[in-house]
């Protein structure tokens, strides 16, 4: 089953928002980091909609759309890409799987109309999912980045209470967050890379490697497989939380640098705007094959 490199990068998104923020002021940003900590590891029914669009030094290279919905270890994923052609025009790609109760996967692909396959990877069934590593993982996360409060500028975030909750402003840069925070961060994004995908960041790197940007099949994959060090260079983020401290809304401009194996650096600018709705009521019906007009895939 090919899995989506680009919830990898997702996933820095989200660590870029939420993990350098919780330690700005003392107190002030815990229900944020609970609140993050939540919705990425401890939730088991809520739905997500969102977008992003990626550009590599200024040229954008993909749009995700995704619909996600959790219900308890079901899940339904829908991911829609497009890849801009060198005809102006823009390939579509992308997939659904559906995780059900009998613990089969079922995966459509837009490069498979009319079809289905049936899987069993337990990894696939629930992305949101909490574990007893992942807990320890956060719990020291926390404790680290509280340490680094003094360090942190108190004028990069701004707080407003809602009838509804919260609304938040970031603004980061690079020299604002300290080298310990951004290791964090590039250990956790190889942490949710080796969860979700068993990709393994931990990989050896060798300096002289005759790997190069140009080695991989598509930008995406480069990025993935190559990058060996992600440096967060801007951050712009508005999040929302509802009145019980739960992520609502998360949206704004992240730019990182990738290192490469090679030593190259390119820049990387994602644009993402995302909701999270139904917590607690998200439903994902039992896979039924005339619902989405499709047929067993014939190897």
């Amino acid at each position: 089953m090919r899995q989506s490199k680009l919830l990898t990068l997702l996933a820095i998104i989200l660590l870029c928002v939420v993990l350098p923020a919780v330690s700005l002021a003392e107190g002030r940003w815990s229900s944020l980091w609970d609140s993050g900590c939540a919705l990425l590891f401890r939730t088991d029914n809520v739905t997500v909609d969102g977008k992003a669009s990626f550009a590599l030094d200024g040229d954008r290279f993909k749009t995700a759309n995704i619909h996600y919905v959790q219900d308890g270890c079901c899940s339904l994923y829908d991911l829609k890409l497009l890849t801009p052609k060198a005809d102006g025009t823009e390939r579509e790609t992308g997939w659904t799987i559906i995780a059900d109760d009998d613990e089969d996967i079922y995966v459509m692909e837009v490069f498979y109309p009319g079809k289905y396959r049936v899987g069993s990877d337990g990894r696939e069934a629930t992305l949101l999912r909490r574990s007893v590593q992942l807990d320890a993982i956060t719990d020291l996360g926390g404790l680290i980045l509280k340490q680094l409060e003094p360090t942190l500028p108190a004028d990069a975030l701004t707080v407003s209470e809602t009838e509804g909750g919260q609304s938040i402003h970031i603004a980061l840069t690079a020299d604002q967050i300290p080298e310990m925070a951004a290791s964090a961060l590039n250990l956790a994004a190889g942490y949710l890379s080796n969860r979700w995908f068993s990709y393994g960041l931990d990989r050896s790197v060798n300096e002289d490697s005759y790997v190069s940007f140009g080695n991989f099949t598509t930008v995406t994959e480069a990025l993935t497989y190559g990058t060996v060090r992600w440096t967060l260079r801007s951050l712009e983020a508005d999040l929302t939380l509802d009145s019980q401290g739960r992520l609502t809304a998360v949206r704004g401009t992240l730019c990182a640098e990738s290192t490469f194996v090679d030593k190259t650096v390119r820049l990387v600018a994602v644009d993402y705007d995302f909701t999270m709705t139904e917590y607690g009521t998200s439903s994902v019906r039992p896979f039924d094959p005339d619902e989405y007009g499709v047929g067993l895939f014939e190897y």
